[in-house]
């Protein structure tokens, strides 16, 4: 069997385009489609690089726009000053139970001003998610005077910790009724925190 080379090959196609004016017609036709195409893919390319120049030249002029402005290094050290206070007023306890003891012994003191109008209930604490703060809410009711119970509110707010007002009513004047949910932030760093001994 004999080997063909290249040049005969092309010789061979050269004769069968010359001969068949169909297949120059065919030939051409791909040749013209694959132009179209590789002339489609790049406007697309240059579309897309366009698209991501004016992008990236626009973040350019943000980051450059920003970076001269000094509030940034004033609102970063502000930022700092505003999370040393704020982890200021969160108490560390060595376990939980400790913490829960100290949150309804302050809520105790609290209430005694009242006697017995006021009642104390602890409620169930919870781990703020992915730290080792947890949320102690204790729940205070009883039947004030109005003027009482923003006394009360007043005093709960002026606490050197952290510990918010998260549900207050007061149900009506006749009856004096009122519950206020409040709750302490602890930073409890034991690994036998999760397990809520």
């Amino acid at each position: 069997m004999k080997r063909t080379s290249v040049a005969e090959l092309w010789q061979q196609a050269q004769h069968e385009l010359a001969g068949n004016p169909r297949l120059r017609i065919g030939v051409l036709a791909i040749a013209a489609i694959v132009v179209l195409y590789g002339w489609l893919v790049l406007l697309d390319w240059r579309d897309a690089a366009a698209s991501e120049y004016a992008a990236q030249r626009q973040r350019l002029e943000k980051i450059q726009a920003l970076a001269g402005q000094d509030v940034w290094l004033e609102r970063a050290t502000q930022a700092a000053e505003l999370r040393a206070a704020l982890e200021a007023q969160l108490p560390e306890a060595d376990t939980l139970g400790l913490a829960q003891a100290s949150v309804q012994s302050w809520a105790r003191d609290l209430a005694a001003v009242h006697g017995d109008q006021v009642r104390i209930r602890g409620e169930t604490p919870v781990q703020v998610p992915g730290s080792a703060l947890w949320r102690i809410p204790v729940t205070i009711s009883g039947s004030l005077a109005a003027g009482s119970v923003l006394q009360l509110i007043q005093r709960i707010e002026q606490h050197s910790q952290l510990i918010t007002i998260e549900q207050s009513s007061i149900l009506n004047r006749a009856n004096r009724t009122f519950s206020l949910t409040v709750v302490a932030f602890y930073r409890i760093e034991q690994e036998d925190a999760d397990d809520g001994s």
